[in-house]
């Protein structure tokens, strides 16, 4: 009966999401007592100071993040204090609610677009599977809300319910505004059509969305100006981490020209399939599950003349608008890269979801046809069609791309954290980039706070990795001259660093060559000799460097 093959596919769709709810709560609950989110390692970087705002004073991560944390992200960890509950572990908890928000979007957003149960559980499926395997909703970051309040948009467009699309605009022009925008473009044309109709109704409409996601989009980019002036494209072209193919924040292809098309940081196709470049094949892999999808389908319809009815039209109608609304978002956002963040967040998201829908509702298209000519001619092989796509799926939401990130020395960070509150650090090791989120102590600077586009705040923290390298050399009068200009209470160094004089490769990642200092672990002796306390392990060194400052 219908009831139950609808029933059957609900029940398929939460049993996946639930699988995936378990696999993200054991890797990220029952791995370690340190594993946090890989991007909130940047935007907690501030945390102690959610419950005491004089902690981490003159630091210049914690004063960047801080600032760079949008309104919106910034109420919701202040109100998870107010209940007790930490930043890590909140930001931690956000996949949670968002992922089944976004499930029970999708399939309301699927069910706009078809009246088969069929089509609609594999374009729910496909749309959950691109937001899963894209890590954004995982993130504990502003960007995790992105894929959630998209459907949401989107769902409200296709619903013709402006008010469920003007309240996403609003969530979302204050926690992430870039796809705000482009969503802005979509409700454009949504509202006005094609070719454009002008009603007073619809411009007052607009209007109103367009003040608030402008307003607050200025708003907040006029909080960050202090860190500026934004960096210009052709100065990007001479910044080691962003014109290197291997760099911290590469936007450059193997070839060295701007990765336009398919790039993580700055092309237009969203990276279902990791590439980077504009001769990378797998932009062709990006191109046929996300565009070609969305432009097929919609020639198809067009061709077909609907049917469906105006409330389907009005749903079909979301494909070419988001495209046309992407592209256009995203030559603005070139044009002026990057001084309205980076292009690639315009266009990517959207394009992410509505691609993954298209592509969802064609094979699911296919699949219904396949399947019905198998159960008529070959009902074993329909069968085994089934088993496969059901195992298919299993592989699929029981392998999210989640980029937890799991210290490799759990000792070094428990050593960290028993110190007292406000200690300084400096050093040359990968582990130092979770110690201001994990911990609350300051950290003067690693590779994976290095983000170049706010000008100054990239220059004071390029001086301040330098500065960390070289105080590797162990150099006594100017260590010392060091440790007492910067403040430094604590030095941890990879002691593979301090053996062979090579950086660390993220390091290498953001600071331009060289990439060596000369081997000095026998300095440690020196320091000894000075009644310093060190702490070594086989994998790092720790240097409490109050015995420097005498």
């Amino acid at each position: 009966m219908p009831t139950r093959r609808i029933d059957a596919g609900r029940a398929l769709f939460a049993a996946l999401i639930l699988l995936t709810l378990v696999r993200y709560g054991l890797g990220a609950f029952a791995s370690g007592p340190w594993t946090m989110a890989d991007d909130a390692r940047q935007f907690l970087s501030w945390g102690a100071r959610i419950g005491n705002p004089s902690a981490m004073p003159h630091d210049l991560l914690a004063d960047y993040w801080q600032q760079a944390a949008p309104p919106l992200y910034r109420a919701l960890l202040f109100g998870a204090h107010l209940l007790g509950i930490g930043p890590v572990q909140i930001a931690s908890l956000l996949a949670f609610p968002l992922i089944i928000a976004s499930a029970m979007l999708a399939w309301r957003l699927a069910g706009c677009f078809t009246p088969d149960q069929g089509r609609r559980l594999i374009a729910a499926l496909c749309v959950m599977a691109a937001i899963l395997h894209n890590d954004s909703i995982f993130s504990g970051t502003p960007r995790a809300f992105a894929s959630p309040l998209i459907l949401m948009m989107m769902l409200g467009m296709a619903r013709r319910r402006h008010g469920l699309t003007l309240a996403g605009l609003l969530l979302s022009s204050l926690i992430y505004p870039a796809p705000a925008i482009t969503c802005l473009g979509v409700f454009a044309l949504h509202l006005l059509g094609w070719p454009l109709v002008l009603r007073w109704r619809s411009l007052a409409t607009l209007t109103a969305a367009a003040i608030v996601v402008g307003g607050t989009g200025l708003f907040f980019k006029a909080g960050l100006s202090v860190w500026g002036p934004t960096l210009t494209l052709e100065e990007a072209r001479h910044v080691y981490s962003l014109a290197s193919f291997d760099g911290r924040s590469s936007i450059t292809g193997r070839n060295g020209g701007i990765a336009w098309l398919c790039s993580a940081r700055i092309g237009f196709l969203p990276a279902i399939v990791n590439c980077q470049g504009n001769t990378d094949p797998r932009l062709l892999l990006n191109l046929i599950l996300s565009v070609l999808p969305m432009i097929g389908l919609w020639l198809a319809r067009r061709r077909a003349h609907g049917g469906d009815g105006p409330d389907r039209d009005a749903a079909w109608r979301l494909l070419p608008y988001s495209l046309l609304s992407s592209l256009i978002c995203y030559t603005l956002a070139a044009v002026t890269a990057f001084t309205f963040h980076l292009p690639a967040r315009y266009s990517q998201p959207v394009l992410l979801v509505m691609g993954s829908l298209a592509l969802g509702l064609l094979i699911g298209t296919i699949w219904t046809r396949a399947t019905g000519r198998l159960a008529r001619a070959r009902p074993i092989l329909r069968t085994g069609a089934i088993g496969l796509a059901l195992l298919i799926g299993i592989a699929a939401f029981a392998t999210p791309k989640m980029r937890l990130v799991r210290p490799a020395h759990p000792d070094l960070l428990a050593l960290v954290a028993s110190t007292p509150p406000g200690t300084r650090i400096a050093g040359v090791e990968d582990d130092l980039a979770v110690i201001p989120a994990r911990t609350g102590r300051t950290v003067l600077a690693t590779p994976e706070h290095d983000i170049p586009y706010h000008r100054r705040y990239h220059r004071e923290h390029q001086a301040l990795l330098r500065a960390s390298v070289a105080m590797g050399q162990m150099s006594a009068p100017a260590l010392a001259s060091e440790v007492r200009r910067l403040g430094v209470d604590l030095l941890i160094f990879d002691r593979h660093f301090l053996q062979t004089g090579v950086l660390p490769e993220s390091y290498g990642a953001a600071l331009p060559p060289p990439h060596r200092i000369a081997p000095s672990l026998e300095g440690l002796a020196m320091l000894r000799a000075k009644s310093c306390r060190v702490v070594e392990t086989a994998q790092w060194v720790a240097i409490f460097t109050s015995c420097l400052k005498s």
